[in-house]
Parts: structure tokens; sequence; C-alpha cells
């Protein structure tokens, strides 16, 4: 149990801890320790919902605590919050961006992504590896034929081929929807990302808690300022977050941007961006090439593993 003080939490062991960062879509209750990690902690309470407690190179964010010493300030297995938890309140609403912000986002991201986000990440969507290893060919094999899928209007079909596709915590293909969903709010089509929220959650809680922080528009700390000043810096910073998921957030977040929601995209085979030729924008810009049948047919058994990870 924890005792509120002024911007600090007391627990019962009468340590005093100060609070730097309250998520805006933290809850109060009784939470229990899920994972522990170098850096932070998940709790979830018994409606499943997601609580981490970070510190401060982490940074703010909807649904995250931050404190100096994480794993000080919570040893036991619980967590109690009260209804007011003392200490600044983040506010995680995605900034607003007409139509030429949101172009020069899309031109940093054009730019910075293929130099910050890890060769194993969705880059490989828009940036072809000249000999992928055979997972990856297939897993952006799969991705190709679901926003395909999407580009043509069956928003159900393309959706669940990808949700909870990859490893980790959050799968690559539940960022990728992330980013798609913020894409959508961005050019207010609330609707749209609401909808895609329907056809993605799965049965990994922690990656459905992203997916509707996404449609509601709300980020954290580093996307937030990369949406309010777009830098090459700014995309460093998101592409630093787990392994590769910043950086496959920030792909769909891309791929939304190329792609008008609502609109005939091209999804026609393109070249690759690294060929200097001029680019139609849309989906088409960013495969590279076709998979063909006979690749498809051998990537099979690695594509089955691919969507052994989360809900269907």
């Amino acid at each position: 149990m924890f005792h509120k003080t002024r911007n600090r939490i007391r627990s019962c062991y009468h340590r005093v801890v100060k609070i730097l960062s309250v998520g805006d879509w933290i809850r109060p209750g009784a939470y229990a320790v899920q994972a522990r990690y170098a850096r932070s902690m998940l709790l979830t309470d018994k409606a499943r919902r997601a609580l981490f407690v970070v510190d401060p190179s982490i940074g703010a964010g909807p649904l995250n605590l931050v404190v100096a010493a994480p794993h000080a300030f919570l040893a036991a297995a619980t967590l109690s919050l009260p209804q007011c938890v003392p200490g600044p309140r983040f506010d995680s609403a995605m900034p607003r961006l007409d139509r030429t912000a949101r172009a020069n986002l899309r031109r940093v991201l054009v730019t910075a992504l293929p130099r910050y986000a890890p060769a194993e990440s969705l880059i490989s969507l828009f940036r072809p590896a000249t000999r992928p290893p055979r997972f990856q060919l297939a897993r952006d094999t799969l991705f190709r034929k679901a926003l395909a899928q999407i580009a043509a209007g069956r928003l159900a079909t393309g959706i669940r081929l990808i949700r909870g596709c990859g490893e980790g915590l959050t799968p690559a293909g539940d960022d990728f929807l992330c980013g798609w969903m913020l894409a959508c709010r961005m050019q207010r089509q609330t609707s749209l990302a609401r909808r895609s929220l329907g056809h993605a959650r799965g049965r990994n809680e922690v990656a459905n808690a992203f997916l509707e922080l996404a449609a509601a528009g709300r980020v954290n700390q580093a996307l937030h300022d990369l949406l309010r000043r777009p830098t090459p810096a700014g995309v460093a910073r998101v592409c630093a977050f787990g392994h590769s998921s910043g950086a496959d957030l920030l792909c769909g977040l891309r791929w939304g941007l190329d792609c008008a929601p609502n609109a005939d995209f091209p999804v026609s085979p393109g070249k690759p961006e690294t060929d200097g030729r001029p680019r139609p924008r849309g989906w088409g810009a960013a495969t590279g090439r076709a998979p063909t049948k006979r690749a498809g047919l051998a990537q099979s058994g690695t594509t089955r593993r691919l969507r052994g990870y989360g809900g269907k």
C-alpha cells in the first residue's frame, strides 16, 4: 500500500519517492507486477489494464509512472494507486497537424527512418535488402499482401493478416498498426482509426493497450516531440524504443501519410527507393518488388510462424 504526500508517494516501508510524471490514462486501483526489465516494470490490474513504472530515460507516456528508480520504488509484487496520484500529469494528446506540417513530417520520416531504423525492422518494406533473411522475406511478403488488402478497401482482411505478427512484447504488426491509426487520426479520419482498432485487437493485452491509445490519438513524450517538431534526432529517439517497436510504429505512420485514408491507393509493384527515379506516392513506392509465387510457397512455414504470436 502507498500513501500520498505532496508530489511524492510513501510506501509501507516509509520510503519517499518523488513521482516525476503521471500518465493521463492511468487508472486507480490495485496492480500486480507481471514483468521486470532493466529500466521499467509492467503491471496489470484485475481488468488486465496495463501500467508501466519506468525510469526517466524512457520518459513520460499515457500509461507511464515515471520515477527515478523503478525497482527501488516498487520492490513488492503489488501496487495500489489512489484516485489522484501525486505528481505532474502528462498530457498524451497528439498534436494537431495541418497539411503542411504533415508533409514536413513525412519528408523527415522518408530521409531519417532508413538511417535510424534497425535493419530487421519494417523499414525493409520501403528499402528492400539485397539478400534479406528468409524470415524477413516471408514477413514482408505477408505485410505487402495485407496492405494491398487495406488499400483495396478490405480493412478487416488486411489488418487481421498482420495483427500479432512478429515476436516480443509488442509484435511488429501491432506496432505498425499503431502508426497507421495515428496517421488516420492525424488526417481527421477518427472513424477509420476506431474501425481499425476493432479488427486489430488480439490476445496480446499489452499490444491491445497500445493499439487503443493509438486509436484515441495518445502518444508518449518522444513521439509527441517528434510530431510537434520533426527532426532526424526525434526519429532516432523514437526508433530507440524497444528492439524495433519505435521504428515499426514510424513505418506504419509513414505508410499512413503516404496513402490518404479512404483514397484509391496504388498498390502495383514499384521501384525500390534506392533506384533514384521519381516515385509515385502510395504503397507501390514501398514494395520494391512483387513477391513471386514460388517465393511465397517456399516461405509458407515461416509465414505460419510469423502469424503465431497474438490473436487471430
